[in-house]
């Protein structure tokens, strides 16, 4: 594998091994099922890796690759690199498979951070994103402004199918392809699955793996969860 910078940003990594997310735990059960057959990608890149959870679930690939703004090391099974996901330090074409979960909604501009993504993709490969709704609604309306400070959703709170397309075209990419979640039952017991999640970790575990399990087969609806999949021509 050719990096344009050898990974020289991962002197800055921290080397840790965390606890692990709630969301991070619920999206990997979640996206598992909506995995595409085809071959197993043989370089991933994932975009706002934190820990590298997801990553490390994905041990019949080959070279994987995490970087974050402050990614923390988790995995030794993980390549870590500290950059921003708008100005990827990769030379063009490296990547099977590029993904990033509940980051977009993160970002300034997500236009240029799939405009990297779609760069730092081989021709043909593929690009997988979730992000909420942008009319997602987990409690009362009334207390939604707490859960977008606990999300850390300061720029905004998801995206419109609509909205997304329009990035993916903008970026170029070939294809685009959205499915909308109804998620609804983690947006009915998301509270109950934090705090069983803070007091007691293997139930907690269990109860979110039900969570997601359900809302995988829970059918399309508004006001959940977005799945993305886009391809480069």
């Amino acid at each position: 594998m050719s990096w344009n910078s050898s990974l020289a940003q991962r002197g800055g990594v921290k080397r840790d091994r965390t606890e692990t997310r709630l969301g991070s735990y619920y999206r990997w059960i979640l996206t598992s099922a909506f995995e595409p057959t085809e071959s197993t990608p043989a370089r991933i890149l994932d975009v706002g890796c934190h820990d590298g959870f997801w990553l490390h679930q994905q041990s019949g690939c080959g070279s994987r690759v995490g970087c974050d703004l402050e990614p923390i090391a988790g995995y030794n099974d993980v390549e870590y690199v500290r950059c921003d996901g708008t100005r990827l330090p990769f030379k063009n074409s490296c990547f099977d498979l590029c993904t990033a979960w509940d980051v977009l909604e993160h970002v300034d501009d997500g236009r240029t951070m799939l405009t990297e993504i779609a760069r730092v993709l081989r021709p043909g490969g593929r690009a997988r994103l979730s992000v909420p709704h942008k009319d997602i609604s987990v409690l009362p309306a009334f207390l939604m402004p707490w859960i977008n400070r606990r999300w850390q959703h300061s720029i905004r709170s998801g995206y419109t199918a609509s909205e997304i397309r329009s990035l993916a075209e903008s970026a170029d990419f070939a294809m685009c392809r959205v499915k909308g979640l109804k998620v609804q039952w983690f947006r009915s017991l998301y509270l109950v699955a934090a705090l069983l999640w803070r007091v007691c970790r293997p139930a907690g575990r269990s109860l979110v793996a039900a969570l997601a399990r359900r809302d995988a087969s829970g059918g399309e609806g508004p006001s959940g969860y977005l799945l993305v999949e886009m391809e480069k021509a």
